[in-house]
């Protein structure tokens, strides 16, 4: 619908400049009281000449929101509102119509940018639309626990400074060569438990109802990648199984001395024959075992004092006998649901394959050895050796409570005594009592129960009981001095990684420094190559357990 202005007698000078195009002569027709003529300038769809918005304010009949007299949106020719519905592109300086933001989102206007309002993801330019109904750029952070529940303190209590778990900071001095000419990130936490949530929400919401987590990958295979590991990502929430080797399924130790007796404490045997195993989002990432690791802890049997983070309903757990999560309370006697206060925390029992997949889907890749070496300071002959930095253990000395060839202070990480780090996952060795299990962190309290034990596993950026005198979290890393640090890096989950060789991919994941359970990681069934095998389990794309995690990487 066109604009038009009502010319007053005393302006028909300046207005005939105005009006007159190439096409007007000085012999032409001069304009007349009654004359009505578009002002070009105020319906060009700019802010021009003196115009204080688009097309309102200054010499234009129409008012601009928040000017004297203005109105909500630009008045048209019979008296009434042009809204973004009947504008066409929306564009007018105000939020209208089924607009989200001001000039972007609903039906006809633009999609809006990072930061603007939006109601579904549609809306947005970036990857999705928030619970908070802001458009951001990393998918996985949509939900609010686990989503923006990183940081310090817990979530509801006092003092808490929470911000976005995908928070990305550059790494100053780090070039990657297969990136070149771009800046390197990596992310300021370990991925929660609820991004992974969101990551199966999205695709099974894109998929009716089926978290293809294979059939994506297969459309979008990052740079690094290797299609093999694809037998181990689910396709369904049941679906998709893969058979398992029996020796894989167990120690083959015993068997191969010939030893018949019970087995030791935590060992499991390997099964008689090879076994079709689960791969579904059902089944992932608990008790379903892909190979076995000493100290896998990832189910919630009777006793079994398990501590995956993934929440799952008593319906799915119960399947193969396993316990219900235990509900939690907080300091102050308030309750948390199981699933509230695990979605917060670090995403452990999960496989390597499926921390690459999820880091592709969230715009970047899992972090690299090496630039996870770079930020701690770590030389690359540590490994898979448990330490940080100028720090080492020596594992077989350790076990015997000897401390002479290891090195548990120094360097950019903070003294493995007061990070949320122990040696033993079931806190027996090397001796009951043993310093090395000291717990830095307990929240919450789940009871007296013997089946769940979360609450060692911390949500990213907590502060543990050994806090710095200055209060904040002592497990910081910084490159240099006064730069926002990186949280958790030494402590509260080992870190699942890409293993480079220089400029090149091994083929195999790592398991970089310590976190809860960490000498049981780098027991002689995980880190020594078994009879028959070719690389370490903990090497491997499907290997997982409660004390590995894992954080991404980015390239901008």
């Amino acid at each position: 619908m066109a604009r038009t202005d009502t010319v007053v007698p005393g302006l028909l000078a300046l207005l005939a400049g105005l009006v007159c195009t190439s096409a007007c002569s000085s012999d032409g027709p001069s304009p007349t009281n009654n004359i009505t003529q578009a002002l070009p300038s105020c319906s060009n769809g700019a802010r021009d000449g003196d115009e204080t918005g688009v097309d309102c304010g200054g010499s234009c009949a129409a008012r601009c929101p928040g000017d004297p007299g203005g109105d909500a949106g630009n008045p048209d020719a019979d008296g009434g509102t042009q809204t973004s519905a009947d504008a066409g592109s929306g564009i007018n300086g105000v939020r209208d119509g089924s607009e989200t933001d001001v000039d972007c989102g609903g039906a006809n206007a633009p999609k809006c940018a990072e930061g603007k309002g939006c109601l579904a993801d549609d809306d947005c330019t970036v990857a999705t639309c928030s619970y908070a109904k802001k458009c951001i750029a990393i998918p996985s952070c949509k939900p609010h626990l686990g989503g923006d529940t990183c940081g310090k303190g817990e979530v509801g209590g006092p003092g808490a400074q929470h911000e976005s778990c995908c928070r990305s900071l550059v790494v100053p001095g780090y070039d990657d060569p297969a990136h070149p000419g771009k800046k390197v990130y990596l992310d300021k936490y370990e991925i929660t438990a609820g991004r992974i949530r969101a990551f199966v929400d999205r695709l099974a919401g894109q998929n009716g109802g089926k978290p293809d987590v294979k059939g994506w990958i297969a459309g979008h295979r990052p740079q690094i990648w290797d299609a093999e590991w694809e037998k181990f990502l689910p396709s369904d929430t049941k679906g998709g199984s893969v058979v398992i080797a029996r020796r894989l399924l167990g120690d083959p130790r015993p068997e191969d001395e010939g030893y018949t007796g019970p087995p030791g404490p935590g060992v499991i045997l390997p099964p008689a024959t090879d076994q079709a195993r689960n791969m579904g989002t059902n089944y992932q990432f608990g008790s379903e075992l892909y190979v076995d690791l000493h100290g896998n802890d990832c189910a919630t049997y009777p006793g079994s004092y398990g501590a995956p983070t993934y929440y799952y309903p008593a319906d799915i757990l119960s399947l193969d006998g396993q316990l219900a999560r235990a509900n939690g309370v907080t300091a102050t006697g308030a309750p948390i649901a199981a699933k509230d206060l695990l979605d917060v925390k670090s995403m452990n029992c999960i496989t390597n394959a499926m921390l690459a997949a999820f880091c592709a889907w969230d715009g970047g890749q899992l972090a690299t050895d090496e630039v996870l070496d770079y930020v701690t300071d770590t030389p690359s002959s540590l490994g898979n050796t448990s330490g940080c930095g100028t720090q080492y253990d020596n594992h077989g000395e350790l076990l015997g409570n000897i401390f002479t060839n290891t090195s548990q202070s120094g360097g950019r990480c903070a003294p493995v005594a007061v990070v949320n780090a122990t040696f033993d996952a079931g806190d027996a060795l090397p001796v009951p009592g043993s310093p090395l299990n000291t717990h830095n962190y307990h929240y919450p309290d789940l009871g007296v129960q013997t089946h769940d034990k979360a609450w060692e596993i911390s949500a990213p950026g907590r502060a543990s009981s050994a806090m710095a005198a200055n209060g904040e979290a002592v497990d910081a890393i910084r490159v240099n001095p006064g730069d926002e640090p990186w949280m958790d890096l030494h402590g509260n989950l080992s870190e699942a990684a890409l293993d480079m060789s220089g400029n090149s991919f091994t083929g195999r994941f790592a398991l970089k420094y310590r976190g809860v359970g960490y000498g049981s990681a780098r027991s002689d069934l995980n880190v020594s190559i078994m009879p028959g095998e070719s690389i370490q389990r903990i090497q491997r794309p499907e290997a997982k357990a409660f004390y590995s995690g894992g954080r991404c990487m980015r390239f901008r």
